[in-house]
């Protein structure tokens, strides 16, 4: 190798190349370089196909991206031999060490508009690369897609699951490990079939012990055939939800006798004060329910009021003791007056019925088990596909999931493993892995720490800070 050469493979890491001549021009209306390579390395004498004897078949440009030099776009434009057997006909042509022929354009290129991917809209990218916006989508999800082996996540302990709906996208189910609050994976729809069959195919799917979501019964049976050792808990906040609307249900029903004045008055005067925690009223609020008491046609509006708050102490009163909880519950129940106006109490009680099992899971669990931060992981999605408008669900999923320097490691390194392990001390809030000294891991688990996160979380929330 000559001492050109040698410059060459360092600077784009290509070989067998030297350099023919360097130049600026226009593309687009934005400068660009241009940097003129030759192939002089091996040209074969004789066909690897047959044995048969080669001949000069003309010369080819192969016309390639490279990450920018000092902020301007960079093309790299190689000229190379070709060679055809004069007897099967086979055509020879060189190929290129870090060169990605199918997208025409370095291997580093190609994992650089990857993680500028993640930071930036993908015009931004394309500006900066004089490619077109589509190009910049395409590679981003080949990207995902070529080195998805490599960017596997620990299966949680504990697990959350949700769904959000994403416009043209569907229906999407997201899973979540709760305990180290990190985002684990995203599934398009959520019908039992293809519920189970994720998590048939989960690696260790033995070692989830606890599942959160909300009421819906498909998961069940999914979390039943899938995971051995899961017990399913029903986050608390959808069924203490259910009281707010049952106190809303009777609201309506009484406005519907009322004058539009009246009507229009309650409704702003009430609507938000009957769902407040009775801890949270201001002095002003706290007077409205005390009025409520004393005026005939809206006291039941207090008694709903007074029924959503002994339903919310069933969890607040009872921390620790699932008898308790249970016997709060039964009390609670036998409380709700006969008058068919709180019906829609008597169906949220019939609702706790249904799921007795796994909504009293709640004690049972050794952490306090919520799909907060599931919900929280909702609402960053949507942020992110509005920041796009219109993303596929891949390129939504590889936004969501990935990080920057996850990326940039799975290229240096070999196989690596990206989030939380669950002997890790203390919670983690990204996807990003940190280092262990722990003695109980694998010796051959060629992973390396990556570097901080690049936003800051709120500890008790869990939710990304600006």
């Amino acid at each position: 190798m000559t001492n050109g050469d040698s410059i060459i493979k360092d600077l784009f890491g290509i070989v067998d190349c030297s350099l023919l001549s360097f130049s600026e021009g226009m593309e687009n209306g934005k400068r660009c370089k241009t940097i003129h390579l030759t192939y002089d390395g091996p040209v074969p004498p004789e066909c690897a196909m047959c044995g048969g004897k080669t001949y000069s078949h003309g010369r080819r440009d192969l016309n390639i991206a490279d990450t920018p030099m000092g902020g301007v776009p960079t093309r790299i434009v190689i000229t190379f031999p070709r060679r055809r057997c004069s007897l099967c006909g086979n055509l020879w042509q060189p190929t290129f060490s870090n060169v990605n022929e199918k997208r025409k354009m370095t291997d580093r290129a190609y994992a650089d508009i990857a993680q500028r991917s993640l930071r930036t809209t993908f015009r931004d990218v394309a500006e900066d690369y004089t490619l077109t916006h589509m190009t910049v989508k395409n590679v981003f999800e080949d990207f995902i897609h070529d080195y998805e082996w490599r960017l596997r996540f620990k299966t949680p302990a504990f697990l959350g699951i949700d769904e959000i709906k994403i416009k043209k996208i569907g229906e999407v189910t997201v899973i979540t490990d709760l305990e180290h609050r990190t985002l684990y994976d995203m599934l398009k729809g959520r019908n039992q079939q293809a519920l189970t069959d994720y998590f048939m195919s989960m690696p260790d799917r033995e070692q989830v012990l606890w599942v959160c979501s909300d009421m819906y019964r498909p998961f069940q049976k999914s979390i039943g055939t899938a995971m051995p050792n899961a017990r399913w808990a029903i986050d608390h906040f959808h069924v203490v939800m259910k009281a707010n609307e049952a106190i809303d249900t009777i609201r309506r029903d009484l406005q519907q006798g009322m004058s539009k004045r009246s009507r229009i008055n309650t409704k702003r005067g009430l609507a938000y004060t009957l769902k407040t925690r009775r801890r949270d009223l201001s002095a002003e609020e706290a007077m409205k329910i005390r009025l409520l008491r004393d005026d005939p046609e809206l006291n039941p509006l207090a008694v709903a009021f007074d029924l959503k708050e002994d339903f919310f102490d069933i969890w607040d009163e009872n921390p620790q003791s699932k008898d308790n909880a249970m016997k709060a519950f039964d009390e609670w129940e036998r409380n709700i007056p006969e008058d068919k106006q709180y019906d829609s109490f008597r169906t949220l009680a019939q609702t706790v019925h249904n799921f007795h099992e796994q909504i009293f899971h709640y004690w049972d669990c050794p952490i306090a088990i919520s799909n907060g931060y599931t919900e929280c992981a909702n609402r960053l999605i949507r942020e992110t596909n509005m920041k796009g408008r219109g993303y596929s669900f891949e390129t939504l999923r590889g936004r969501s999931l990935y990080r920057k320097s996850n990326l940039l490691s799975i290229i240096n390194g070999d196989r690596y493993e990206i989030g939380p392990r669950i002997l890790t001390n203390g919670p983690l809030f990204t996807t990003e892995a940190i280092d262990t000294d722990d003695p109980t891991e694998d010796e051959d688990d060629d992973w390396e720490p990556f570097p901080e996160p690049e936003y800051d979380v709120d500890e008790t929330t869990g939710e990304i800070l600006d």
